[in-house]
């Protein structure tokens, strides 16, 4: 990491305890929170959502409100928590809904050093600078990462209301079809193929060359728009500088040697009909979206899509295909791991307190519905017969 003591705040706690073992700063400046991004090291330990091609894209955004933490422990490196500010007064992960598997950024030992200190003394520590939100929200945590414990998930942190799906690719395709019906799943991807031949001609292109990523992606978003009108839900991808930011950071990783963020296509006369978008980080290619053209549903372009895709993963050596966030039939036909990411909220202020409140009674609000099987296939068809609300 760098040493940002020249470039920003550097505050102690006036507790005693906590003035002997932890620092805190605060970056809220975009050009700050850019510039020490661009100079970490690129030995720093992170998931795919806090790597820096991830924050560089969302903080090229205009309307980025960086609320960029930066810890250290007596003899150690920088830890970096990037938050960004929303609305309320509450600080999330930079990316909101769009960033799953959360955790810090830093070198293993650094964060290592952080591990054990209490939620309490974090408040403390944030209170003592010169701005701080009113509640910060860590949601989506990794408990651990890869043996690596996160200093902010706290023994009171819930857990996640989704679970996470993922798929070992451990001894290569032909052994992930064994352990997942691979006469079945043949014969799906085959009848598959012949449904949509019979309609035109089928390409699979598994990584999307650059002169064609934004017309692939705003063909995405006008889908993935009709998809969650048809189903009722708020879209994601409605707002400019979240499509910006996915636009830019396929861009930028399409220009690279080894690619960090491809998309994936199933085309029917050169026309695009199926997409998922995927980070390619630490041996993982993780789903971060993906959608069809409802009219050639029946043709199974999603499905044929996933097929493969993982095909392609194995064949590069890679260890987890991770489906990301949610609970799918399609998802749950080909994983077998499930992961509960972590929520941790800090009340910074009285009035932070208030939302910490309403966060845990909505969070054990929706956990309880969607741990129903019954109740949640109901509300999801309730959900599209009313969809003209949207249900954000």
């Amino acid at each position: 990491m760098v040493d940002v003591v020249s470039d920003i705040a550097l505050v102690e706690s006036d507790r005693a305890a906590c003035a002997k073992s932890r620092l805190v700063a605060c970056l809220t400046s975009r050009d700050d929170a850019a510039a020490y991004v661009e100079a970490m090291s690129d030995d720093v330990f992170s998931t795919g959502y806090q790597h820096k091609s991830f924050l560089l894209a969302w903080l090229s955004q205009q309307d980025a409100k960086p609320f960029f933490l930066v810890f250290s422990a007596p003899g150690h490196g920088d830890v970096l928590l990037p938050l960004e500010m929303q609305k309320f007064g509450i600080a999330r992960y930079c990316g909101g809904t769009h960033a799953n598997g959360n955790f810090p950024v830093g070198k293993i030992e650094d964060i290592h050093a952080l591990v054990g200190t209490s939620w309490s003394e974090f408040v403390h520590l944030i209170r003592t600078l010169p701005a701080h939100p009113d509640a910060i929200f860590l949601e989506r945590q990794h408990a651990s990462l890869e043996g690596v414990k996160n200093p902010f998930v706290f023994p009171s942190s819930a857990i996640s209301p989704n679970v996470a799906l993922s798929l070992s690719l451990e001894g290569g395709f032909s052994k992930v079809l064994e352990r997942h019906h691979a006469k079945r799943k043949r014969k799906r991807q085959r009848s598959q193929m012949r449904k949509l031949e019979a309609m035109g001609k089928v390409e699979i292109i598994q990584h999307v060359p650059c002169e064609d990523v934004r017309t692939v992606l705003e063909r995405f978003f006008v889908l993935k728009a009709e998809r969650f009108k048809e189903q009722g839900i708020c879209d994601v991808f409605q707002e400019q500088q979240v499509r910006e930011m996915f636009t830019q950071m396929f861009m930028a990783s399409c220009k690279a040697k080894l690619p960090r963020h491809v998309l994936k296509t199933v085309t029917l006369d050169d026309q695009i009909i199926s997409i998922i978008g995927c980070t390619i980080h630490r041996d993982r290619l993780i789903v971060e979206f993906g959608t069809i053209d409802n009219r050639f549903a029946s043709g199974g372009p999603g499905d044929l899509l996933f097929f493969h895709a993982i095909e392609d993963a194995c064949d590069k050596g890679l260890d987890i295909f991770d489906f990301g966030i949610g609970d799918e039939f399609y998802k749950r036909s080909w994983c077998e791991i499930e992961t509960w990411h972590h929520d941790a909220t800090l009340a910074i202020t009285h009035r932070g307190k208030a939302m910490v409140a309403y966060k845990h009674l909505r969070s054990q609000f929706v956990r309880a519905i969607k741990s129903n099987e019954i109740v949640w296939t109901q509300l999801k068809k309730l959900r599209r017969f009313f969809r003209w609300v949207r249900f954000c």
